[in-house]
């Protein structure tokens, strides 16, 4: 039996309908299980300070390129139109013969520069460096944005371990309080130990809420940091660590911060181009020599339409300026000083921050050894005390010392185990990822140098 010509209609409309939900859902990015590798790719795209940094390379492309235009000739158009007083030489008139008084001309003029004491050169090759130290700089944004992600992840890794710890704490004292409850009917404990019990309960109930507005926390702090809209949803998948290598020998991580790191690199970069910028301001000492040319047309209502033409060598020397080049060569060395005395302090910086990052992830994953051997203590201790407990061999003070013990040592694995992956995130932040940024002009287009 065939549905009528209006139910047909229904169901092909809610069959589109559908349909467009459908890919609308699969078009939207899962964000709710995400591994550290897809909250890297997540920060890489979405985070607007890397964003940012790259595009201040498509500034700098620009900065070339007006650098580099001077090597070419400048070409001028210029037209004008002129009505001139018919009697302006009536005072004192210092010829009888009549003169014109409307007057056009149209003319194009050209210049090209052929010695400018390197100022065009040197400015090029500044400006170039300039754009090297940026992508240096875009690449140290990229790892302190991984850094800063690692920790993140790291730190929402951790709050839900928390959780977990203080929901299975709250489980074991509710478990201990009912049965305290039932000592405490049948006579055979003491209020103090019942009241005891109660509260006990009560202050893992606040740290299952304390723990749960910590996950809330972390996931805000993520979404955040990866760059993400402020309606998005995010969780990630992961687990703690469970190998705990050495962090290496700081001479060789050291030596190894010296070769790869792009904050050093890019200081390089930066004195190269202002040593640079000091032979460009020395170069107004020498004369600009320059070959011009112009070819025009001028039409007057007395004498009529006359080409005319140009071309020379032309010579400028300005041989009094106030002190001005001096003035730029002095500001150029002092930049450069400036930088040379950067450098070195931020060497002394990265050395230390260096030495705290190898000492953190050292002492955490010494921490870790300790703490495993002291959870596997207090679980032992937790087991019997509460056994002895249950025969009247142990009081419930004992029981609580022993829950308390062993969920602070679970606390403390935890927070050892992620400051051991935290140190490590930022050893590696610190010596540099030694791979280049992957450049991306804007929509706008620019050329790389």
């Amino acid at each position: 039996m065939l549905l009528p010509s209006k139910g047909c209609k229904l169901i092909f409309l809610v069959g589109v309908i559908m349909l467009w939900m459908g890919q609308a859902a699969a078009a939207e990015k899962d964000y709710q299980a995400l591994s550290l590798e897809d909250c890297l790719a997540v920060a890489r795209e979405q985070n607007p300070v890397l964003s940012a940094s790259r595009e201040k390379v498509q500034e700098l492309v620009a900065d070339y390129q007006a650098a580099r235009s001077k090597f070419f000739p400048r070409l001028v158009l210029l037209s004008y139109y002129d009505r001139l007083p018919p009697n302006r030489f009536t005072s004192g008139a210092l010829t009888n013969q009549e003169l014109f008084k409307r007057e056009g001309f149209t003319s194009v003029t050209g210049k090209q520069i052929i010695f400018d004491g390197l100022k065009t050169y040197y400015n090029t090759q500044a400006a170039k460096t300039g754009t090297q130290s940026q992508k240096q700089e875009v690449q140290r944004t990229a790892d302190e944005l991984a850094f800063t992600v690692t920790q993140a992840f790291y730190q929402l890794i951790e709050a839900k371990e928390n959780l977990k710890v203080a929901q299975e704490a709250l489980q074991q004292r509710q478990e201990f309080g009912k049965l305290t409850d039932a000592f405490y009917k049948a006579g055979k404990v003491t209020n103090l130990d019942y009241v005891r019990a109660k509260s006990q309960v009560s202050e893992a109930e606040q740290a299952v809420v304390e723990a749960q507005n910590a996950v809330r926390l972390a996931k805000e702090i993520l979404a955040r940091t990866l760059g993400l809209k402020e309606q998005v949803q995010v969780d990630v998948k992961g687990k703690l660590p469970q190998e705990f290598a050495a962090a290496g020998d700081m001479n060789s991580l050291w030596q190894e911060v010296l070769k790869t790191n792009p904050e050093i690199k890019k200081l390089d970069l930066d004195i190269a181009q202002s040593q640079t910028l000091i032979k460009a301001a020395r170069g107004s000492y020498f004369p600009e020599v320059s070959l011009q040319a112009g070819s025009d047309v001028r039409h007057r209502d007395l004498g009529g339409t006359k080409p005319e033409w140009i071309a020379g060598v032309f010579m400028e020397y300005p041989f009094f300026e106030g002190g001005l080049t001096r003035a730029q060569v002095a500001k150029a060395s002092s930049q450069t000083q400036q930088l040379l005395e950067k450098k070195r302090d931020r060497l002394n910086g990265i050395k230390v921050d260096l030495t705290t990052a190898w000492k953190d992830q050292e002492n955490a994953r010494q921490g870790v050894a300790t703490t495993k051997q002291t959870v596997a203590t207090n679980e032992e201790a937790y087991a019997s005390a509460q056994a002895l407990y249950r025969h009247g061999k142990a009081i419930g003070l004992d029981v609580l010392q022993g829950q308390v013990d062993l969920t602070g040592s679970r606390f403390q694995l935890i927070r050892y185990a992620v400051a051991y992956e935290i140190g490590k995130a930022r050893i590696k932040q610190i010596i540099g990822s030694n791979q280049s940024e992957p450049y991306q002009p804007s929509k706008s287009g620019g050329q790389k140098p």
